[in-house]
């Protein structure tokens, strides 16, 4: 499981990389170069996100390693073997970042020196879930954008921190196709929290929002006056909104374009409460709009 993690972390790392040198470390290096650092002990050791920080003087170039780990475990030894290996390669320094996604404690992780005689070892650690959402969820890099899902909501609830996100997802995206794939990644990340079926509910209720208000062959027909397919789709618009419990009346109104009134006559039709009196659809109509006051 913590390889499916591990890959988008290797899939985004180029957007991500410089963004997150800035915003968690303060460092904006003039340049940065991959390094191939692969050498074979007695097993291959290969060193994923590894760049070279190149200055005018060369002197004060030094490697820079970033890994995102999401299980709690002491690192020193494997850090050890990797600065080992990758100085023995370049003759360069090499500084050591780990980005700690996981939710448990971050107790053995957060060892980051290793004291032997003559040798000393340190590195950092960044823990996602300390830093807050903001950080990452008002971007306009998207991998940075997912991110936030790992980071600290502070007070706010869950479903409203997802909605954020998906919402600023298509706000940097747009209409393109590559947000389903921002949206998956979003979901594997969401397991870490254990937030799966918020996010699955929320993607499925921004499609529903995205499709009322930019599906191509639903304005369409409406621009053709096919009246009685375009009742239909109104009303099964109006269905879903309904079951998702997300919307407000005035909201649902405003999305498939009618009047609240008919948007309750639906419902009522919807829920076969058209035979009760109307004190008892009333009742059931204010209780349903108090949840968005």
């Amino acid at each position: 499981m913590a390889n499916n993690y591990d890959r988008i972390f290797k899939e985004n790392v180029e957007s991500l990389l410089l963004p997150l040198l800035k915003k968690l470390l303060g460092l904006n290096p003039p340049k940065l170069i991959p390094v191939d650092a692969k050498m074979q002990v007695t097993q291959e050791a290969e060193m994923d996100n590894i760049r070279r920080v190149v200055h005018d003087e060369p002197e004060l170039d030094y490697g820079l390693q970033i890994e995102f780990h999401v299980t709690d475990e002491d690192l020193r030894r494997r850090n050890l073997l990797h600065y080992a290996l990758f100085h023995n390669i370049t003759g360069l320094p090499l500084r050591q970042i780990v980005i700690y996604g996981g939710m448990g404690k971050p107790n053995h992780i957060n060892q980051t020196e290793l004291s032997l005689n003559g040798l000393n070892l340190t590195f950092e650690v960044i823990v996602l879930k300390q830093i807050p959402k903001e950080q990452f969820l008002n971007s306009t890099i998207p991998e940075e954008i997912v991110l936030a899902i790992l980071c600290d909501f502070g007070e706010d609830q869950p479903a409203h921190v997802i909605r954020q996100i998906l919402y600023n997802l298509q706000r940097v995206l747009r209409k393109s196709s590559r947000i389903k794939k921002y949206q998956k990644q979003l979901l594997i990340l969401s397991r870490l929290r254990k937030m799966e079926i918020i996010v699955k509910s929320q993607v499925e209720a921004m499609t529903i929002h995205y499709d009322v208000e930019t599906d191509g062959l639903y304005l369409q027909g409406l621009e053709e006056g096919r009246e009685e397919g375009i009742e239909i789709e109104k009303r099964e618009f109006v269905h879903k909104l309904w079951s998702l419990q997300e919307f407000s009346l005035e909201k649902m109104a405003f999305l498939v374009d009618l009047s609240i009134e008919k948007v309750i006559e639906i419902i009522a039709e919807l829920l076969h409460i058209e035979g009760k009196n109307a004190t008892e659809i009333s009742s059931i109509f204010e209780a349903y709009k108090s949840k968005f006051q």
